[in-house]
Formats: C-alpha cells, sequence, structure tokens
C-alpha cells in the first residue's frame, strides 16, 4: 500500500466526519455525561457535598452494568423491529429521564439513585447497538474501518472531556448547577436523535422477533462465532491490564505513579495518533490484514514488558504497544458492523458482540485479581500479552473479513449502491 493511497483514504475520512458527524457527536455527548454521573458526580459531589454513603457509587454502578449486560441482545433485536432512527430516540430519552431523575433523589433519595442508573444501562444498550446500526447502514465497507476509529476518537474526547471538565466543575460549581452538564449533554443526545432522519439502507425486512432456534442460528454462524470469541478474549485483556495499571508500574517498574504516568504517556499518544491511520488501512488492505499483527505486536510487546524494566526500554515497546493498538483498535467494531450487516437482525447480532464484550470486560479484572494475589503484576503482562497473541491468532485461522453473501441474500436487505449521509442526503 503506497504512502500516497493512505494519504487518500486518511483525507477521505474527512468526509466520512461530514455525513457521520450527528453520530459522532452522540457518542461523545453520551459518554461524556456517563463519565461525569458515574465518577464525578456519584463519587465526588454525592458524599463529599450532600452527605451520601460513599457505597451508593458502587452500587450504582454495577446496576448498571448488570441492567446493560442483562438487556443488550434483547435491545439490539428490538433496535431491528423499531428501525435505529426510533431505537436511538428510546435509548437516548431513558439516558436523559436516568440522569435528569438523579438531581431530586440525590436530595430526597440517594439510595434509589441506584435504580436510576439501571434505568441507564438499559438506555445504554439500546443507544449503543442502534450507533453502529446506524453506521453500518450509513456507510459502505471500505468506509467502517475509519467511522469505527473516528467513533473511537470521539469517545476518547469524551473520556477528556468527561473527567478533566468534571474536575473543574467540582471545583467551581455545586451540585445543582454541576448537574447541568450531564443532563444537557443527553438531552442534545436526545436532539439529535429526533433530527436524524431515516435513510432507505435501514429497511426492516423482518417486523416480528425471532425464534430462540433462529436467534442461536444466527449468532453461532462460524465467523460470528470466531468473532465473539475475538471480542471476548481482547475486551478481557484490556480489563485484566487495567486492572493491573497501577500494581504494574508499583511492583514492576518500583516507581511512583508520576513516574508511571511519564513513562507510559508516549504509549497514549501514539495509540490515539495511529486510530484513524489504523482505520484507513483496513479499509484498503482489509481488517484482517491489520488486526492481525496489530494485536500480535501489543501481545509480544507485554510480554518483553514483563520481563525488562529498564526505563528507556520501557518507553520504546510501551510506546509501540500502543502504536500497534491503536492501529488494530478499528477494526473490531468495523468486523463487528461487517458481520452484523449481512443479516436482518443487525442490531441483534450488534448486541451479541457487545454481550461478549461486557463478559470480557468482568472476567479480565476478576483474572487480574486473582493473578496479582497468587503470581503478582508480573504475571499479569504474561497472561494479557497471551490474551493479546491469542485473539491474532483466532483472527488468523478463522475466515474473518470474507464475505457473507448467502446470509445476505436470505435476509432481504437492501443493498446500498451509494452511501447514506447521516444527515439524511448522499454523497
Amino acid at each position: 500500500m503506497s504512502m500516497s493511497s493512505i494519504r487518500e483514504s486518511v483525507v477521505g475520512s474527512i468526509g466520512i466526519i461530514r455525513r457521520g458527524w450527528p453520530l459522532f457527536l452522540m457518542a461523545f455527548l453520551v459518554d461524556a455525561a456517563f463519565l461525569f454521573i458515574f465518577l464525578i458526580a456519584l463519587q465526588s459531589y454525592l458524599p463529599e457535598s450532600l452527605h451520601g454513603s460513599p457505597a451508593i457509587a458502587g452500587w450504582a454502578l454495577a446496576a448498571f452494568g448488570l441492567a446493560k449486560l442483562l438487556t443488550q441482545i434483547g435491545s439490539g433485536f428490538v433496535t431491528d423491529r423499531l428501525g435505529t432512527r426510533l431505537a436511538l430516540i428510546a435509548g437516548t430519552g431513558l439516558l436523559l429521564i436516568a440522569d435528569a431523575s438523579m438531581l431530586p433523589l440525590a436530595h430526597v433519595a440517594p439510595w434509589l439513585i441506584v435504580g436510576a442508573a439501571a434505568v441507564e444501562g438499559f438506555g445504554s444498550s439500546m443507544t449503543w447497538p442502534a450507533v453502529y446500526a446506524a453506521g453500518d447502514a450509513r456507510f459502505e465497507k471500505g468506509e467502517k474501518a475509519r467511522f469505527t476509529a473516528i467513533l473511537t476518537l470521539a469517545t476518547g474526547a469524551a473520556l477528556i472531556a468527561g473527567l478533566a471538565g468534571g474536575t473543574v466543575i467540582n471545583a467551581y460549581a455545586s451540585f445543582n448547577v454541576a448537574m447541568i452538564a450531564p443532563i444537557a449533554a443527553v438531552g442534545t443526545a436526545f436532539a439529535l436523535a429526533l433530527l436524524l432522519p431515516h435513510v432507505r439502507a435501514e429497511a426492516r425486512p423482518q417486523q416480528s422477533m425471532p425464534r430462540p432456534g433462529e436467534i442461536r442460528a444466527i449468532i453461532a454462524h462460524p465467523q460470528r462465532a470466531a468473532f465473539a470469541a475475538v471480542v471476548l478474549t481482547e475486551a478481557a485483556a484490556l480489563g485484566a491490564l487495567t486492572a493491573a495499571f497501577r500494581a504494574y508500574g508499583r511492583d514492576v517498574l518500583a516507581v511512583n505513579l508520576l513516574h508511571q504516568a511519564l513513562f507510559l504517556a508516549p504509549a497514549a499518544v501514539l495509540g490515539g495518533i495511529m486510530v484513524v491511520p489504523g482505520g484507513a488501512i483496513a479499509d484498503r488492505l482489509g481488517v484482517k490484514r491489520v488486526m492481525v499483527p496489530g494485536f500480535a505486536v501489543t501481545g509480544v510487546c507485554l510480554l518483553l514488558l514483563s520481563r525488562w524494566t529498564e526505563p528507556a526500554f520501557v518507553i520504546g515497546v510501551a510506546g509501540v504497544a500502543g502504536a500497534a493498538f491503536g492501529l488494530a483498535v478499528p477494526t473490531i467494531a468495523a468486523t463487528m458492523m461487517s458481520l452484523a450487516g449481512s443479516t436482518g437482525n443487525r442490531g441483534g447480532v450488534i448486541g451479541w458482540f457487545m454481550t461478549m464484550d461486557g463478559f470480557g470486560h468482568a472476567a479480565g479484572p476478576a483474572l487480574a485479581g486473582v493473578l496479582l494475589a497468587v503470581l503478582g503484576a508480573r504475571s499479569v503482562l504474561v497472561a494479557t500479552g497471551a490474551l493479546f497473541v491469542a485473539v491474532a491468532y483466532i483472527a488468523l485461522t478463522s475466515r474473518l473479513g470474507e464475505e457473507m453473501h448467502a446470509e445476505a441474500a436470505e435476509s432481504g436487505m437492501a443493498v446500498k449502491t451509494r452511501p447514506e449521509s447521516a444527515v439524511g442526503g448522499q454523497s
């Protein structure tokens, strides 16, 4: 692949931003509001300003995660029945209700915030499959990786806005004033969902819910089963690595948090920089050719980091790992969208993959906890490195990236001839 081709593909991302900006903005607003609520409002304002129990934040996050996990698949199939626009309206509407209700509940019945968090989890399980389904309907196969790369950047920006913005607001504003931010954010997302027009590619060929046997057949397709294993393994690796972040710096590198952050900052920067080029390259070469080397290199680097701790070595190898991971990240969601788009139950398939992602993010930290208690932080790096290599192996030996023509024909879905704009027009 020539540099000119990469440059053209990256420049083409501008058109994807132009056509998909409502989805990107919606994702940014929803994620930023979530982070503000669960990390700032419930963990700082509630116990410190309103003298609520610190345990409420933990129970609320657990209720959110459980509600989202239990309803993810069902919400995906509901998305297929409603269409992505109505599903986005329903999902962001539930998020708005949940966030708005937390303001009075914090004053009169703080423990009821746990129930509101469960509603938020249900709203999230409706919103995210619909966002990806809308992206799948609006962008061609050669654009999906760039779409997911830009969506990843939007959620990364939400992390910065939610945490950094929330920290600043917490320093200067009262709880009642601060809650305007997340409520306004999800309110704007709800308004975007209301204004998002329906496109022909979102035509719903099936109006009834599939039977259990049909659901099993959909998710048991060899390519989808292999990709479910990829998603579960990658999420477990990432979850375990996150859970052992500080233990690695304290027990392996023997440095304080500031020095650890300085050692790993280049990895974070390179990872962020490589996301959009990774999507562009995947659109040109195919997701498999980026996914396999990207996750393989990430895994090998983690194995090396578990053994050697010299500062220059850590900075350099961690930087390579971050860049490789950034390149590979867009291939996950792009493959998910491609495998879901070949069936009339697009949202249901996306919901299934996101459920597997949730299981992985639960299993990974649990694995890290056991390893930290028994073998120490080095063992977590070895395990996560092996998991990332396993992701590459599964992708390499499976048929990911191949077309699923037969099922696409059976589904009766409309075939797109031109990419549709998220704001209603055609490019």
